[in-house]
Parts: structure tokens; C-alpha cells; sequence
């Protein structure tokens, strides 16, 4: 289960006319009306777009003029994620391992579901951030969503058991024990573990019968990573040019590195031992 965002309209949104969407807001009622620049049809012209963007960059275009909520003033966190490269449809394999990364951000904790193909790719295919959502009420929705996709009950587990305002490293830990959660928290130190993760998208591994594909793939069932990962997720415009610390966008790229870290530890050589284990899963 996802959060529902009210400035994202969703399928059920109706047009009345062009440049102009109307959807209710699940949680309150309220009608919401999303007006675009296409709403006044003097601006739906190739000239008055040419002119009107002439001292924008692309960004700042789809920024002040698009609603896209992806192109920040700050840069992205991590540039090289492509969403027309790194994402498509997933499904889980029954029969496979199950990794889930945890971050504990300052509003409530999110979780990724992922899987390892036997050739060595990192598939991330589900994500769990839903709002102000304590630890314990989060837990059963993770066993629901471990049980749709695998059989097997030995999980790998990674992430930050100090991250937010969830509670102390003590305090997590007490919690997850009871619920027979053993995390791996392997930290290599921050800029390190962003560096890493950067170059987990710049990386391909060969799949047989289709060619090079990338080493890592998002599922689309994962639109708040993915949107994260486009730009949602980005630096402050101002020095000291530190990301920004929004929910889920910060905390589910940080899921995502923390497990990451902690895979490359516990498979050493990385994309050999990543193919033999995700063949042989028994060695697990």
C-alpha cells in the first residue's frame, strides 16, 4: 500500500476541458482542480511556448510550467537513474529469496521488496510508504506483502536501525526482534553508500537470449521510488547542497542504498556471488 498524494491526480480524475483536471481527495472530500497553462487556449501555441521558455532551462521549464513535481530547484540525487532504462513491469518469483531494505525516516518508516536474479540484477519490485505510520502498525502490512511474494520465510534484511525519529538503535531492534527480524546494518559511510548506489545505474549485466540490461530495475509498481529517483529526491539549491529530507522521497532512496551496502557485504564479490546465490538459493 502506497500513500495517496493530493497534488497527484489519480486515474479516476476527470478532464472538463483542456488544461484543467478535478478529482476528490480520498482523505477529506474536497474537490481539488489541477489548472494548467493549456487552460487558456493563447498558450497552447508551438510560438508562445518557444517565447515563453526562451530564458528557462529544461528543468526550470517543467518546473514553473509543467506541475512536474519530479524537477526541484536542487539537482538530483542520483542523476543516473533513467525511467525509460531502469523501470518496468515485475513480478515476483515464488520460489526466490526475498530482500526487504528498511529506512526509519523522521515521519514514519518505509520498506522495499526485492528480489536477485540468477543473472546478478538487483529487481526492486514493490514498496511500502504509507504516512505517519508507526513501526508496529507497519509490520503486519510487511508480512502480508512478504507472503504475496514468496514462499520462502527467510528474508534478507538491511537498513538503518537509527534513522529518523522512530526511536533509538535499542529501541528498533527490540521491536523487529519480537517480530523475528534480524537487520543487517552494514554502514560505509554516507557519501560512500550514494556513490555506490549511483554506480549501481551506470552498471549492465548480461542476461542471456535478450542482451545487456541494466543492474538494477525498478518495478512500476513502485511510482514513489521511481518519482524519488527521477528528481523527486534532490539536493538543496544552496550551499552546503545537502539532499533534501522529504518523506517517502529521501527515505525510500535511502531503503534502497542501505540494502544495497549491505548486499554487496554479505555476497563479497559482488556480481559473481550475487548470480551464484540467486541460482543456488539454498546457499542463502
Amino acid at each position: 500500500m502506497t500513500d495517496v498524494f493530493v497534488d497527484k491526480p489519480p486515474e479516476t480524475a476527470r478532464t472538463p476541458r483542456p488544461g484543467v483536471t478535478e478529482w476528490r481527495n480520498p482523505r477529506n472530500g474536497f474537490w481539488v482542480t489541477r489548472l494548467h497553462y493549456t487552460a487558456d487556449p493563447q498558450k497552447r501555441t508551438r510560438s508562445w511556448k518557444e517565447i515563453a521558455s526562451r530564458n528557462l532551462s529544461l528543468r526550470a521549464w517543467k518546473r514553473e510550467y509543467e506541475i512536474d513535481w519530479t524537477s526541484p530547484e536542487g539537482e538530483p540525487v542520483i542523476p543516473e537513474f533513467d525511467a525509460s532504462h531502469h523501470t518496468r513491469d515485475l513480478t515476483p518469483v515464488r520460489d526466490r529469496r526475498l530482500l526487504r531494505f528498511w529506512d526509519f525516516g523522521a515521519v514514519s518508516p518505509v520498506v522495499l521488496f526485492c528480489q536477485l536474479s540468477p543473472y546478478a540484477q538487483l529487481l526492486v519490485l514493490r514498496e511500502l510508504c504509507p504516512f505517519n505510520c508507526p513501526l508496529e502498525q507497519l509490520l503486519p502490512q510487511v508480512k502480508a506483502i512478504s507472503l504475496e511474494c514468496t514462499i520462502k520465510e527467510d528474508f534478507f534484511d538491511a537498513g538503518d536501525p537509527e534513522g529518523g525519529s522512530v526511536g533509538t538503535l535499542g529501541s528498533i531492534e527490540e521491536v523487529l526482534r519480537r517480530h523475528n527480524i534480524r537487520l543487517n546494518m552494514r554502514r560505509p559511510g554516507t557519501d560512500v553508500s550514494y556513490a555506490a548506489l549511483r554506480d549501481l545505474f551506470l552498471r549492465s549485466v548480461f542476461v542471456p537470449r535478450t542482451g545487456h540490461e541494466p543492474a538494477c530495475v525498478v518495478s512500476t509498481a513502485c511510482p514513489n521510488l521511481i518519482e524519488a529517483l527521477s528528481g523527486g529526491f534532490y539536493l538543496g539549491a544552496l550551499p552546503p547542497y545537502r539532499p533534501v529530507k522529504t518523506h517517502p522521497m529521501k527515505d525510500l532512496v535511502d531503503a534502497l542504498r542501505y540494502g544495497h551496502d549491505n548486499l554487496s557485504a554479505a555476497t563479497g564479490e559482488q556480481a559473481t556471488d550475487w548470480k551464484k546465490l540467486a541460482a543456488g538459493d539454498r546457499l542463502w
